[in-house]
């Protein structure tokens, strides 16, 4: 391995010359609370290890080159929060860790993969010792360097896995005339997506999300009355902790006489999923709004703990599911419940601009299966939900009630994915409050798969491939999954698909942020929603840009089926 340990400006000066005329770049950083130690820069053939602390100016030399080069590294995000705030932005990124999501490895650390793709292993052993010592030791210095050499390696290895990975018919030609794309020599449009999200996440995770810590403790308060009033009324009414499972269960089933089922262990259980099927039951019901109510004031705690400077800075998995669906912890902003959603504000003079894409899931669905009838309805501009109750219950779009469409969601919703008349009923009850015999939902079953047939074949064919084995497939941008249940094999190209959308939709505002000088963020992102924050004299144009970005997404993935 050759490398060398930078320390002063004429070697800087000297390995950056080296390096200047590369369009692919290796980095990594060596980090001590929170502030940049080593700066890991390789090409081909040698790494230069560089001493922030001896050479502070370093950074900003650095960044003077790889604006203009790719950088290839694993875990990417780390290393861009770090150097963002110093205004250092790659031309173009390529995440070897995020390769190994869309490769389907189980596990990512670099170690896990240099072992599946290399055949050996990366000694992480001196990740944890002490960076911020004036000397550091050889065995530092050359674990730093190893770290380049190993991604350096794995790079061509991933790239030419993913893009040996087909895609469906021509979506995405123009994403392989981008930067990224021309860059690392990428064919696949996922793998392009997913590689310029890279900096978007950084990006995301830097900017943290508004909150109104007064609005927080008024919140608190205001929980903390409310659930104790729920537990004490339940209390005198019923002599039973509406809190705890065992007396919960007694009363339910010894009382009240509600047939629920036990758990494994012989005790009955009184989950929500279990209770939501009694939701016609008076008692349930109160004890479903005591926990819910529970739930909320346990989130606000936690919440108030992420707090900084009035802002919460969430972690974001960038691939967060099988199906390229982001999520995000400490906190979790992507599931905020509606009565939670008030303590979050915009700064003094800005404002939150919000878009999602209008029943996207059964866009995406219409076009996947090429269903003629729900890709006309959306052609047409029609409510879906409003058109499928016309057409199952045999009446007017205009005549169709507000309850009517919300059993149509349900099955919309539902039957897309194939449930039983049985999950159907407790479906359209548990999700959407709509009273749904049996007989009723076998009948209204078939009458939807009569006029959307498309689905029906598709079930058929799913579950014939699934008899043959593991089903092993793409989204209609080319993003890899493997199923071997009906279930996720009807769900990962739908739901993957979306999560593709979203993604390029974020890229495409970017450019439209840009290309319109707007200083405007996104503060969060959840399926398919994108938030903003931006300046008040900015919110029309913000509004315009973000519709122009998802539009522009939207007829790059959906060749059938307008956004």
């Amino acid at each position: 391995m050759k490398y060398e340990y930078i320390t002063d400006r004429i070697q800087l000066s000297r390995a950056l010359s080296r390096i200047e005329k590369d369009p692919i770049l290796y980095l990594d950083t060596e980090t001590t609370a929170d502030r940049i130690r080593l700066v890991q820069i390789g090409n081909e053939e040698e790494v230069f290890v560089i001493d922030v602390f001896e050479l502070p100016q370093s950074l900003s030399l650095v960044g003077e080159v790889i604006r203009e080069k790719g950088i290839v590294g694993h875990n990417l995000k780390f290393d861009l929060k770090l150097l963002l705030p110093h205004g250092i932005k790659p031309l173009a990124v390529f995440d070897t860790m995020i390769g190994s999501y869309l490769l389907g490895f189980e596990r990512h650390s670099l170690s896990h993969v240099t072992e599946s793709m290399l055949g050996y292993t990366v000694d992480k052993s001196l990740q944890l010792s002490d960076w911020s010592r004036r000397d550091l030791t050889t065995s530092q210095i050359e674990y730093a360097a190893k770290d380049v050499v190993a991604v350096r390696e794995l790079f061509p290895k991933i790239r030419d896995k993913i893009n040996s990975i087909g895609r469906a018919g021509d979506r995405g030609e123009e994403l392989l005339r981008t930067r990224t794309a021309k860059v690392f020599g990428l064919t696949n449009p996922a793998a392009v997506v997913e590689m310029a999200f890279v900096q978007e996440v950084a990006k995301l995770e830097l900017s943290g999300f508004p909150v109104d810590e007064e609005e927080i403790d008024r919140s608190l308060t205001d929980m903390e009355r409310k659930l104790q009033k729920l537990i004490m009324d339940f209390y005198i009414k019923y002599r039973t902790d509406p809190l705890s499972p065992k007396q919960v269960g007694a009363l339910l089933r010894e009382k009240l006489g509600l047939s629920l089922p036990e758990t494994q262990k012989g005790n009955v259980s009184t989950d929500d999923k279990v209770l939501s099927e009694f939701s016609h039951v008076k008692e349930v019901r109160h004890i479903l709004e005591i926990r819910k109510t529970k739930k909320t004031l346990d989130k606000l705690k936690e919440l108030k703990t992420f707090v900084k400077d009035g802002r919460v800075y969430p972690e974001f998995k960038q691939i967060g599911a099988i199906t390229g669906r982001m999520s995000s912890y400490k906190p979790n902003v992507q599931n905020i419940p509606r009565d939670m959603r008030s303590v979050f504000k915009a700064e003094e003079g800005r404002v939150f601009v919000i878009a999602d894409f209008s029943q996207i899931e059964l866009r995406i669905a219409a076009e996947y299966v090429r269903d003629e009838n729900m890709v006309r309805a959306f052609r047409e501009g029609k409510d879906l939900h409003k058109y499928t109750a016309s057409l199952v219950l045999e009446k007017a779009e205009e005549e169709v009630s507000k309850e009517e469409r919300q059993l149509a969601k349900a099955m919309n919703f539902g039957l897309i994915y194939g449930i039983s008349a049985r999950g159907l009923s407790a479906y359209a009850r548990g999700s959407y409050g709509v009273e749904l015999s049996l007989s009723a939902a076998e009948v209204f079953r078939e009458r939807f798969f009569k006029f959307f047939p498309s689905f029906k074949r598709w079930h058929d064919n799913v579950k014939k491939k699934l008899r043959e084995g593991e089903i092993r497939d793409t989204t209609l941008l080319g993003r890899f999954y493997r199923a071997s249940t009906f279930t996720d094999a009807v769900n990962y190209p739908i739901q993957g698909s979306g999560a593709d959308l979203l993604k390029l939709a974020v890229l495409m505002l970017g450019i439209e942020f840009k290309k319109r000088n707007l200083s405007a963020k996104v503060v969060n992102l959840v399926h398919d929603e994108v938030v903003v924050e931006c300046g008040e004299e900015e919110a029309e144009e913000v509004e315009d840009a973000l519709c122009d970005a998802m539009v522009r997404a939207g007829h790059i993935v959906l060749k059938h089926v307008p956004v």
